[in-house]
């Protein structure tokens, strides 16, 4: 009996020790892996007291991070690697695909042409696709707001689409419209808007951005999917960066050309964080469009309009694709933005975690 019962500490000892050892490695693994993601970032600040980075979580976090106040970037923060295993770290220029982040920006193409007189938000989607069911039905306002009752799985074709014919096609044969009334959120609506402003304007897609974008406003790190170099695109990241396996995501761009090249106007665009912050404040400053423009361009009763989630008096629009992220934070009036892009994270939600940095520094 006694020789059992000893037989049996040492076995808890044994299993003990073991989880104790174990508990430290993870303890010096994870602190290990946090001042070498720190040590790759680096962090700047302008006017204010507390920069961004003072509202960062502990988590490990790969991307960019910036702060606007009126009209001046006033603190960013850049942390990781675009590159884990080539040593090159994220930077403000470093390449992102900002997925849905692009809808606000064909949102903006729209309404330069509603400016002009070449649409309208009630203009029916029957002028244009019009064997869409029930398309007599659906507006520009509908697409844009997402209330067409159309819907579409966010599936890679079998192969790469290569023309802008090929990608619409891939959209008419692939959608469902259901006839239902309601928001329901879908790529489809931007690629048919994307669709509609090549009709209206005779130039493509990525014609009519290159001029109405990235030229006036001089982004020089904005380029879609189809001419961007691999190497010069942050590679994506798992999500268990938490003990440091920077292993390549399933998502990484390299790996996903066939799923972007099925989302024209919806979220095929690469953008740098210094491109990004550029095109945010022209948006809203009266650069792109007039603020009453862009005031008619969110402004209807829906909690989602014009590409942009509202709420309390802020707008918020969030790009996902798998594990590149992205979300924009800011008032009505365009005077205080967060600004995130990852191409990686520990966190659960980086579109509240822009909230959350937004409503401690601002509210």
């Amino acid at each position: 009996m006694k020789k059992t019962v000893k037989i049996t500490k040492i076995v808890w000892i044994g299993i003990t020790t073991v989880m104790i050892v174990l508990g430290l490695g993870y303890f010096l693994n994870k602190n290990m892996i946090d001042d070498e993601v720190l040590a790759a970032g680096n962090t700047d600040s302008g006017s204010s007291d507390k920069t961004i980075d003072d509202y960062f979580p502990k988590e490990n976090y790969n991307g960019v991070a910036i702060m606007v106040e009126g009209d001046k970037v006033t603190s960013t923060a850049v942390y990781g690697y675009s590159d884990y295993e080539a040593n090159k770290v994220n930077n403000l220029d470093t390449l992102f695909p900002v997925a849905s982040l692009q809808k606000m920006m064909t949102a903006t193409l729209v309404a330069k042409e509603i400016s002009k007189g070449k649409l309208t938000y009630e203009t029916p989607l029957s002028d244009f696709y019009p064997d869409i069911k029930g398309s007599s039905d659906i507006t520009i306002r509908d697409l844009i707001d997402q209330t067409s009752g159309i819907k579409m799985d966010e599936v890679a074709p079998d192969k790469v689409l290569t023309t802008q014919e090929d990608q619409i096609n891939y959209v008419l044969d692939t959608l469902e419209s259901t006839g239902e009334t309601g928001f329901n959120y879908t790529n489809a609506n931007y690629s048919l808007l994307a669709g509609i402003l090549s009709t209206v304007t005779g130039e493509s897609y990525e014609e009519l951005f290159t001029k109405e974008i990235i030229e006036p406003l001089n982004l020089s790190h904005t380029f879609f999917w189809d001419n961007v170099a691999e190497e010069d695109v942050a590679k994506a990241y798992n999500s268990s960066l938490l003990y440091g396996d920077y292993t390549e995501s399933a998502s990484d761009f390299s790996r996903s050309k066939a799923l972007y090249s099925s989302l024209i106007g919806a979220g095929n665009v690469l953008m740098s964080a210094n491109d990004l912050v550029t095109f945010v404040q022209a948006l809203i400053d009266g650069t792109l469009i007039t603020k009453e423009d862009f005031s008619n361009m969110v402004k209807s009763d829906n909690d989602y309009s014009g590409a942009f989630w509202q709420t309390d008096g802020c707008l918020q629009t969030n790009g996902s694709l798998g594990d590149y992220e992205s979300s924009v934070f800011l008032d009505n009036d365009g005077e205080n933005i967060i600004i995130l892009i990852s191409n990686g994270h520990e966190l659960d939600s980086l579109s509240d975690l822009a909230s959350d940095i937004y409503k401690s520094h601002f509210a």
